[in-house]
């Protein structure tokens, strides 16, 4: 008890906050904190503030890019609830912060949106950051705009890009077109979106429509191209109909040997709501093809909520997911060795957790790494990796990321340094951390055994 005493005072004492300089490429520390020897992660977010959510992409000068979101304020809304059962409204606030040392310390937090509680943001419909080759960093979110018409707020799918120093982002604009009126008078236009930056600087923003969902049960993909690294997009472009899961984050990787955007994706069918991928053609956007990623369907009334994650090198595809068809249910991975043509028997990330979910994929070179959360009986989530070449079926064991003791540590994102380390951000009760997992460069850890693929 004494020891615990005298580490909540040093922790008072070491809690520094600097306001002073706090420009978002200025590389300050925003807190100093006393955490478990174990713990090797850096706060990102104000301290004692409400954040959800957050992305991670990595600059080609090395900084790191974090966006996420504040707590959502908006009242519940009676109406909703009772005809769906939870409530639709939100009023968020979307935040930027940036390393320039290799994620020591982060700039002070920014806001992106430019009116307060603008953003439709929930755990389930994150913001999603991308860097182009220029170093320009864009970002995707979903914002609220209100509709005099019918008296309800529409969901758009905003869309802002960085000056060329990464201090400044442009006034956010609408990607998708005037939305229609759905089934609960709610103009629903564009969320749970992605946003990917190939290496000629073009940008692909993609999200659920849900205009014309009919019964609330589906939704369109859309997307939208840049040419231009950001300063011109095609008018919004819908590739798949009203098939799309209109409740699950979409995912993406850019597959740049075969000229292809992959997208991670729910599909919906006859009460299935499978995880799939689609691969869009760079050059039109056309469907070239979209397979599903397991033969065990998980049928489901109701939207699950789930992203599939993707990650691609060379003919290398894999694929990552909840499912609750799987015994046990939990986190999923699944890999093609052709391109995405025939896919493995998924493995079990954890299977020996009582709960695992939310997993997230990165290459790192020839390895590909996946971060998930996970927790053992009653206790709250921690977060783990495991690992596999690109052309193996076998992840590596469940280690555990040395992380904050207590609390719960909750959808993680990923994303790999060029010297194969991996940059992890999630968030921590309701603050957002960030880890450099350094291990990434170690051995190869005991293989998940094979019974459980």
């Amino acid at each position: 008890m004494v020891i615990g005493m005298l580490q909540k005072v040093i922790y008072v004492v070491l809690r520094i906050s600097v306001v002073l300089f706090g420009l978002c490429g200025a590389s300050v520390s925003i807190t100093a904190e006393l955490t478990t020897a174990h713990d090797q992660s850096v706060l990102v977010s104000l301290p004692d503030s409400s954040s959800q959510s957050p992305d991670v992409a990595i600059a080609p000068d090395g900084s790191i890019n974090v966006v996420w979101l504040s707590d959502n304020t908006a009242a519940p809304n009676a109406a909703q609830i009772a005809a769906r059962g939870h409530s639709h409204d939100s009023k968020t606030n979307l935040y930027f912060a940036r390393s320039v040392d290799g994620g020591k310390t982060y700039s002070m937090p920014l806001r992106i949106n430019r009116t307060d509680g603008d953003v439709w943001g929930f755990a389930i419909s994150k913001p999603r950051i991308a860097v182009g080759p220029d170093g320009r960093i864009h970002i995707l979110f979903p914002g609220n705009i209100y509709n005099p018409a019918t008296g309800n707020t529409e969901t758009l799918a905003l869309y802002t890009r960085s000056d060329p120093t990464a201090l400044k982002f442009e006034e956010p604009r609408r990607l998708n077109v005037d939305s229609l009126t759905d089934n609960i008078a709610k103009n629903d236009g564009g969320a749970f979106a992605t946003v990917a930056v190939d290496v000629s600087n073009t940008v692909y923003a993609a999200w659920v429509d849900t205009r014309t969902m009919s019964d609330g049960d589906a939704g369109r993909l859309a997307i939208a191209v840049s040419r231009d690294g950001g300063v011109v997009f095609t008018p919004d472009t819908i590739v798949l109909p009203d098939i799309v899961c209109p409740c699950c984050q979409l995912t993406s990787a850019i597959d740049a040997e075969r000229r292809r955007l992959l997208l991670g994706l729910r599909l919906i069918e006859h009460g299935y709501r499978d995880s799939e991928i689609v691969a869009l053609n760079l050059k039109d956007q056309r469907v070239e093809w979209r397979r599903r990623v397991t033969d065990t369907r998980w049928e489901i009334n109701g939207c699950p909520r789930k992203p599939t994650a993707v990650a691609v090198r060379g003919k290398n595809l894999f694929a990552a997911y909840y499912s609750g068809a799987e015994t046990p249910d939990g986190a999923y991975v699944t890999h093609s060795t052709d391109s995405g043509v025939t896919w493995s028997i998924p493995t079990a990330l954890h299977a020996s957790a009582t709960r695992s979910d939310a997993p997230a994929l990165a290459f790192a070179g020839d390895i590909v790494h996946a971060v998930w959360q996970a927790r053992a009986g009653d206790g709250g989530f921690r977060l783990f990796t495991s690992r596999a070449t690109s052309s193996s079926t076998q992840f590596s064991s469940p280690e555990a990321l040395p992380i904050p003791a207590g609390g719960s540590a909750r959808l993680p994102a990923i994303t790999a340094h060029q010297d194969g380390s991996l940059q992890i951000v999630w968030q921590h009760d309701s603050s957002i951390r960030s880890l450099r997992w350094n291990h990434a460069l170690s051995g190869q850890p005991a293989l998940l055994s094979p019974a459980l693929q």
